[in-house]
């Protein structure tokens, strides 16, 4: 009796949960009619088919197919399985050479032919679908109704589309632009809004940049064209990336755009709002020594000690750079008032690797991981090997029963021809999976010259680092990114206290370095009192 998994599906969290369970019902009556025996249900609710990524349970089903726990996948159509043509060739491909048969409901056993028919059809489908969706959305745009989601300052209106003016957060905005009139920074208002408590329109703290937001894409208080009573729609574009399934955002050309006026719902008196956007011009026009800064080398990985926020770093200056809590100076909301000289703490972060990667416990115990991860690794290849050799030999000895029976007289030929071509098969599928396996895994030993060149690299890792520390070099900070998640600045009386953490701890191991190092002022290896 063959051994089933059932696949089920649905897109959005508009439709009903029991799409699932019917889904499962017919399944199964079409299982129980083919004699199969259903092992498992795998369901992914609300999830779209557009990609295979974010699917836990299409990840697992694929895993328990690599893994032989059933002979038959079964969906109600193919559609449920993908609606991308990449990814259901891909999955058909996998699962063909793994010997897992693909059924549908709708089209029976999913060949290379149905499956690139009917995934042309749904990726088609998909694209077409997409593209009445926008042309709905630009039609409600020009009768003058929101095409997306809310913007802070409105509510619903009494129609699917409209939207009315909330007053106490229309006099939050007027507010953020007049102050911007009067002289004040995005980060002096976002910090004044904070210290009066005014709720942000997401998040925990107005920031300097949900003011200041950014102009391409209409982000942002002072650059919404909604507050001068005009809805602008199409400003970006929605992308999906074929590496990872999320949708990423690009800037479209102003002439794509779509722009309606809703004089109704203007919030800024139009002197006002052209008065903001003349001065945001202008404040822009950057020096051309200013349009792209040097990066330091630990960029993007300082973080207060005090809130967890990005510190940011101040402009070159004779005292050298400083390094500040970004939270605090966006929005006043960190105790962390401090700022700190950058080099010093980059030099003590070098020291603080070095160490730490040239300790002799930590060889030892990289040593340690890397036998038993040999050794791991050959129990399982050689578990594999005698798995498949084992079921090649069953299958080897129930042919010759059935050549002998035949011999014998006690088999007749007809049941013969019944039996043996599902057997055959299963014997070329093994010797397939058999010819495949990696040959039998051997312990490999270190030689002594590998730990001397390990240290001799560390050695020139931080040389290369020290030497590079000003010229904020991309190829050494990228090469620190593979040892370091984050770097923890805490204010401290003298010297701050810092600590880093993240990749390290899978290089040194987690029993003598549990996922952080502390780079104390003249580091010595005894001080990781971790």
């Amino acid at each position: 009796m063959k051994r089933a998994a059932i696949y089920a599906r649905f897109s959005t969290d508009r439709q009903d949960i029991r799409s699932i369970e019917d889904q499962a019902a017919i399944c199964r009556a079409y299982a129980e009619r083919q004699g199969w025996r259903v092992t498992e249900v795998y369901a992914d609710a609300a999830m779209s088919g557009g990609s295979v990524h974010g699917r836990d349970a299409f990840a697992r089903l694929v895993a328990d197919a690599e893994a032989q726990w059933f002979e038959v996948i079964l969906a109600e159509d193919i559609e449920r399985l993908a609606r991308n043509l990449g990814d259901i060739e891909r999955f058909r491909e996998r699962m063909e050479f793994i010997g897992v048969e693909i059924r549908t409901i709708a089209d029976g056993e999913i060949t290379q032919m149905n499956a690139a028919l009917k995934g042309l059809g749904s990726a088609m489908m998909l694209k077409g679908h997409a593209q009445r969706t926008r042309n709905r959305q630009a039609e409600h745009v020009r009768q003058g109704l929101a095409g997306g989601g809310l913007t802070y300052g409105y509510a619903p209106g009494p129609s699917k589309g409209k939207r009315v003016i909330v007053e106490n957060e229309a006099a939050i905005v007027r507010r953020i632009f007049e102050e911007y009139v009067a002289g004040r920074s995005p980060r002096d208002i976002a910090r004044r809004l904070n210290d009066n408590n005014v709720t942000p329109p997401r998040g925990r703290d107005w920031t300097a940049s949900a003011i200041n937001g950014n102009p391409l894409r209409g982000s942002g208080i002072l650059a919404n064209a909604m507050y001068d009573g005009r809805l602008v729609w199409n400003r970006v574009a929605m992308r999906k990336d074929p590496r990872t399934g999320k949708r990423v955002s690009r800037p479209n050309p102003q002439s794509e755009w779509i722009t309606t006026p809703v004089p109704e719902l203007r919030i800024v008196p139009a002197e006002l709002f052209a008065c903001v956007q003349a001065m945001k011009a202008e404040n822009t026009r950057a020096r051309p020594d200013q349009l792209r800064r040097p990066r330091h080398l630990l960029a993007g990985l300082l973080r207060c000690g005090c809130c967890g926020s990005a510190m940011a770093v101040n402009n070159v200056n004779h005292a050298g750079r400083r390094i500040y809590c970004g939270r605090r100076k966006e929005g006043g909301r960190c105790e962390n008032g401090q700022t700190f000289k950058l080099e010093p703490i980059e030099h003590r972060v070098i020291t603080a690797l070095h160490s730490a990667l040239t300790d002799p416990r930590v060889i030892e115990i990289q040593l340690a991981e890397y036998r038993a991860e040999r050794k791991r690794l050959a129990a399982e290849s050689n578990g594999k090997r005698a798995a498949v050799e084992r079921g090649l030999a069953q299958v080897n000895r129930a042919i010759e029963r059935i050549v002998d029976a035949i011999a014998d007289g006690t088999m007749s030929n007809e049941d013969a021809r019944k039996r043996l071509p599902d057997l055959r098969r299963r014997r070329d599928a093994l010797e397939t999976d058999h010819a495949a396996l990696a040959p039998p895994a051997k312990g490999i030993e270190l030689h002594p010259a590998a730990i001397s060149r390990y240290l001799e690299s560390v050695n020139a890792l931080s040389e290369a680092l020290a030497r590079r520390l000003v010229d904020g070099d991309n190829e050494a900070a990228g090469a620190l990114r593979e040892l370091v998640a984050a770097v923890i600045v805490r204010p401290k009386k003298g010297e701050p206290e810092i600590e880093i953490t993240g990749h390290l701890a899978m290089l040194t191991g987690a029993e003598l370095f549990p996922s952080k190092v502390v780079a104390g002022a003249g580091i010595e290896p005894a001080t990781y009192g971790l």
